[in-house]
């Protein structure tokens, strides 16, 4: 009779009541933000760009004496300090954990402070000293592209990406033939996810080799992959915890805090480490939605018959790749919305580093 009874209640349109709803609404649920363990360090990393209004700059030196002397500092770590490759993306390993001889955008990490209080861990930021050559920036997606454009990369030939190219029957000659042809360019702008538990973590290396985080992510399988990547760690040995997520919405698909904590952690000693981004940090170096350039040419018939369309889309993935050709993808795919004539459809899409 139960089982009778949750069959008709699991009916299309029946209400159901949500298995978390009551811990979240009496503030019980346990999130990423809430962990504290006992004896924890804090980690955070040094942002020279954002310091200095720069997007790109050679790194000349960096200079973490007067840091590490600073009273509740435990270590400040750079590139050398870095196992591995030094290097994470989901699909492109192309962005540092810490940057080891340019910035690429204004967000790069150079240096990572591990202290034993939020207060100290402040303080030590901004005694890092970072000597800066500026470079010419690139911050126009169709700049980019020019053949002069400053090289984000320098093992690249050029700014590019990727490219693709989506053709459905020869599109230029149904445009041609069309009785009214309508054509516009559009953009869309970079746009924060801004969900209310920003980026952190919790992160802590036992004697037995074992590196276990606690972090707000949608993605806890990759994020091992990334890390053990990033590090030259065995991935079986990376634990990834996964609570209640504060919201991500695609801002936290991909690594954040996570090699850097994992970083961190490798030289704490044993003791866990805390990183936690306020507001300004998350806008500062978090993930966002892509900036687009749209030029469309739609063609139809007298009676509103759709008849063809030419797409162009430039996306601006930024400094590193992180998902960019992926969401191309996405975009080139539904660029045509309900067009489905045979003969017409001509979609083309082009995706840029910055």
């Amino acid at each position: 009779m139960a089982d009778e009874t949750r069959a008709t209640a699991l009916r299309v349109g029946a209400s159901e009541i949500r298995a978390d709803a009551q811990a979240k609404a009496e503030g019980r649920e346990a999130y990423a933000a809430d962990c504290y363990p006992q004896g924890l360090l804090w980690a955070g990393a040094v942002r020279p760009g954002a310091r200095h209004g720069l997007a790109h700059a050679r790194i000349r030196s960096i200079d973490t004496r007067m840091a590490t002397a600073m009273p509740g500092v435990v270590k400040v770590l750079t590139a050398r300090d870095v196992p591995g490759t030094n290097r994470q993306g989901i699909v492109h390993k192309d962005m540092p954990v810490l940057a080891d001889q340019k910035l690429r955008y204004a967000g790069d990490p150079v240096a990572l402070v591990i202290a034993e209080s939020p207060e100290a861990l402040r303080a030590a930021l901004c005694r890092v000293e970072v000597e800066l050559e500026p470079l010419p920036a690139v911050c126009d997606p169709v700049a980019a592209l020019a053949t002069n454009a400053p090289r984000l990369h320098e093992e690249r030939a050029d700014n590019l990406l990727g490219a693709a190219e989506i053709r459905r029957g020869d599109g230029a000659e149904a445009l041609a033939s069309c009785d009214v042809v309508v054509a516009g360019e559009y953009s869309t702008p970079v746009q924060a996810h801004g969900f209310i538990e920003t980026e952190n973590g919790v992160a802590c290396y036992a004697p037995d080799g074992t590196l276990t985080l606690t972090l707000s992510t949608q993605a806890p399988f990759r994020d091992r992959l990334e890390i053990a990547h990033a590090l030259g760690l065995p991935f079986e040995r990376i634990r990834v915890i996964a609570p209640c997520l504060g919201g991500g919405f695609g801002g936290k698909d991909g690594a954040t805090v996570q090699c850097l904590l994992a970083l961190a952690a490798l030289n704490s000693g044993g003791r866990p480490v805390k990183m936690h981004w306020d507001r300004e940090e998350n806008l500062l170096a978090g993930y966002r939605r892509h900036a687009c350039r749209i030029e469309y040419r739609l063609g139809a018939r007298h009676d509103g018959t759709l008849q063809a369309l030419h797409c162009r889309l430039v996306y601006d993935t930024g400094a590193y790749a992180h998902l960019g050709a992926e969401v191309m993808a996405l975009g080139m795919e539904h660029a045509g919305g309900a067009l489905s004539h045979p003969q017409c459809s001509d979609r083309r899409s082009v995706r840029l580093h910055q």
